[in-house]
């Protein structure tokens, strides 16, 4: 069991950072418009944009309206890597102990 539970934190931490490696590449290509509208850069505007767009409303949509950067890949990097480093090891620490 112990080797199951290790199995899905190495799987689930290998899918967050795949995930963030392609907000961060999208950022990339947003900056170049023929990239973006690239084959690529459509695929990975459909599977980024569904979770960024949670961060480019409210007080950040003001920011980047304001000053035309948007900083939601920075907030959304910033959440996935607070999620990979800090809530997958406590899940996996406290699933540990109920079966230790």
């Amino acid at each position: 069991m112990l080797n199951v539970i290790h199995f899905i934190y190495l799987a689930l931490t290998w899918i967050l950072w795949l995930y963030s490696l392609f907000i961060v590449i999208d950022a990339i290509l947003s900056w170049v418009p023929m990239l973006s509208n690239s084959v690529i850069g459509r695929f990975l505007d459909k599977i980024v944009n569904p979770y960024l767009n949670l961060f480019r409303k409210g007080p950040f949509a003001k920011l980047a309206n304001s000053t035309g950067i948007d900083v939601s890949p920075i907030i959304g990097l910033f959440i996935l890597y607070f999620v990979q480093n800090y809530v997958l090891y406590w899940i996996i620490n406290i699933l540990l102990r109920m079966l230790g």
